[in-house]
């Protein structure tokens, strides 16, 4: 084993290492008393910025959570499963196992329809097909033109919304919507 190296009065050369208090390290400061330290060293229209920007900052996720739950849930598919013990059961004999009944299959859910004003029909202004021919009751859902149902309306044009927000089965034609401020868009079947 070596010695350490002496100097000319038999003392040790090399020191020890400064020793904590407890004898291990200060801990690091957590990462909000960081911020904590961080904030209260900045300027007063510093700290209102930030400040600012954190409230904006939650505003946002939790509408963008409120947004999201608004979804329709994904229906996860349940797979059977078997204990240890059946399997132990199952391999350790030879004796056949009865063959399982089939189980129902889960029904679909119907899906979501996004329609405008609640109509039955999910007609909305999402790109799909153009309605040409109203369904009986229409207008009991949209704010129907005054000659929404003339005779010569039924398969002539589309229907589409008027900038006054009427509609109309002139879609397509010329001089749709010509006295509610022209065609804004139509509407869509899906």
């Amino acid at each position: 084993m070596q010695q350490p190296p002496y100097d000319p009065h038999n003392q040790p050369t090399w020191q020890q290492p400064p020793q904590y208090p407890f004898s291990s390290p200060p801990p690091r400061p957590l990462p909000h008393q960081r911020f904590w330290r961080w904030f209260r060293q900045r300027s007063t229209k510093t700290q209102i910025i930030t400040i600012v920007i954190l409230v904006l900052s939650c505003s946002l996720c939790s509408y963008i959570a409120s947004a999201s739950s608004s979804v329709a849930p994904i229906a996860a598919t349940s797979t059977p499963t078997q204990s240890v013990a059946q399997i132990a059961t199952t391999v350790s004999t030879d004796t056949p196992t009865p063959t399982p009944s089939p189980t129902a299959k889960p029904t679909p859910t119907p899906k979501r329809c996004v329609a405008v004003n609640n109509n039955p029909w999910c007609y909305n202004f999402s790109p799909g097909g153009l309605i040409y021919t109203p369904p009986d009751g229409f207008c009991n859902y949209f704010n129907c033109i005054p000659t929404f149902y003339a005779p010569d309306d039924p398969g002539d044009g589309y229907i589409v919304e008027c900038a006054d927000g009427t509609f109309s089965q002139s879609g397509g034609e010329s001089g749709a919507c010509s006295h509610h401020g022209g065609v804004m868009r139509p509407l869509y079947s899906h």
